[in-house]
């Protein structure tokens, strides 16, 4: 019988591991990973599989974790929730706020496990807001070797900075505790301008609760989206037949359909990509606007079809030089690329791993659609992104494939080598790996040499 393909959402990565283990409770997966112990098999966890990388893929134990998903204590009073790794940020979110809570800050989608988003330091946009790592009160973990760790009987240094946000590669987290605030509302303003004026007053900008802007390359514009929070109240939708079926147009047919069947088009004719920018911009940003809702509804979007996103976080500081050299080198290199640049702002936090760890920062993100499944020219636009973003004391996002081997990497992580050896502590055999642990992780001599160490995992379906 063949074994199971598993693929991520991108389908830029696959592997069809000879096990695939599906546990529904602590018992069944302290069960499963026993019988994996008696075999020489690597293993890795896989959530919603939504990571544009290989972080996930296995070809050896595979344990999914999306069926391990009950939220198991929400304490209104104290505003925790306590949940399995599993469960999605779009159930926790109708949990929260039937409970009249919300999460702080989120992403662009809610499809993630909560398990998979914390482990790789999933975030949103605010200054005064950290990632989502960083709500992480306490977790209980289960290590390959068998033993149960639980976070709040350790030191801080030795837990939750090491084990909050953990790549996947300390153990099996079992149950997480996150710290909620009261449910509230968003009053966001959107609306064009320019990158100069943006980056001469974005001081003054960022004292906005929620702050963020897409830069259009080609079209030289930005649009702004900044929210103030205010307290909770009934929306309403109720809108006319007429105002339905404009929506319908602007969002679907010309914002989707269009859009996706224009880039297509570019992939046989790149050089129609700058038109299709400016299109869009006069389209989809022109006009400013202001709404008023719920906090999940505005912190979220449609992220349209199948893309691969490359996404740095730089010292806050260096936001305008980082943008300005980045509209240059598009210039200079005559690159096509695609909209929007992505620039969100986070607070800095204390977790070893985190891309934030010891500082404010700004995070950058290109994109690469792939409309129809058909892959566009992109790896060199995103290898210098990578160069650029490096040469500014840049960090990768965790979740979102980059090529930046991580000797290249670890001089910027200050704690880099306290999590290897908590790690090592952990994980002696190195048995939590694939080729994304090698090339990141391992990429630096080890003390100690994993069980098996043929080659691992997948390539890239475009290679």
């Amino acid at each position: 019988m063949p074994k199971e393909m598993i693929y991520n959402e991108s389908r830029q990565f696959s592997c069809r591991p000879k096990k695939i283990f599906v546990p529904e409770n602590t018992a069944e997966l302290a069960q499963q990973l026993e019988s994996i112990r008696k075999t020489s098999m690597s293993l890795r966890l896989v959530g919603g599989a939504l990571s544009p990388s290989d972080m996930a893929m296995s070809n050896d134990a595979l344990i999914r974790m999306d069926q391990f998903n009950k939220i198991t204590h929400i304490n209104q009073k104290n505003r925790t929730i306590t949940v399995q790794p599993g469960a999605t940020l779009h159930k926790m979110n109708q949990a929260l706020a039937a409970a009249n809570l919300a999460m702080p800050v989120l992403g662009s989608i809610t499809k993630q496990t909560i398990g998979g988003a914390v482990a790789t330091g999933t975030h949103g946009t605010g200054i005064n807001v950290g990632s989502l790592s960083t709500l992480v009160a306490s977790a209980r973990l289960l290590t390959v070797e068998g033993d149960w760790i639980d976070t709040e009987k350790l030191d801080k240094t030795e837990g939750l900075n090491g084990i909050a946000l953990s790549l996947g590669s300390l153990g099996i987290v079992a149950e997480l505790t996150l710290n909620v605030s009261d449910a509230f509302n968003l009053s966001v303003t959107e609306a064009p301008n320019t990158l100069e004026n943006v980056l001469e007053n974005l001081q003054e900008r960022l004292l906005y609760d929620h702050y963020r802007f897409w830069y259009i390359p080609h079209a030289d514009r930005v649009w702004e989206w900044q929210a103030t929070r205010c307290a909770p109240t009934k929306g309403s939708d109720n809108l006319t037949i007429v105002q339905r079926l404009r929506r319908w147009y602007d969002e679907k047919l010309i914002n989707y359909h269009c859009f996706q069947f224009l880039l297509y088009i570019s992939t046989h004719m790149p050089s129609i990509v700058p038109a299709i920018n400016r299109w869009t911009a006069q389209k989809r940003f022109n006009t400013p606007k202001n709404t008023f809702n719920d906090s999940v509804s505005q912190f979220t979007f449609d992220c349209l079809f199948q893309q691969h996103v490359n996404e740095w976080s730089i010292p806050i500081e260096k936001t305008p030089q980082a943008l300005t050299q980045l509209r240059d080198l598009i210039a200079h290199k005559g690159y096509k690329v695609h909209m929007p640049i992505e620039v969100r702002f986070v607070k800095g936090d204390d977790l070893w791993l985190s891309p934030c760890q010891g500082r404010d920062s700004c995070y950058i993100g290109v994109i690469a659609y792939t409309p129809y499944g058909k892959q566009p020219e992109y790896q060199a636009y995103f290898q210098d992104v990578e160069k650029l973003m490096l040469s500014l004391g840049g960090r990768p996002h965790w979740a979102k494939y980059f090529s930046t081997e991580g000797d290249k990497i670890a001089a910027s992580y200050p704690h880099w080598q306290d999590f290897q050896m908590l790690r090592k502590k952990l994980d002696p055999h190195y048995r939590l790996r694939n080729a994304f642990t090698e090339r990141v992780l391992d990429s630096q001599p080890l003390d100690s040499q994993p069980l098996d160490s043929q080659p691992l995992d997948s390539q890239p379906l475009d290679s």
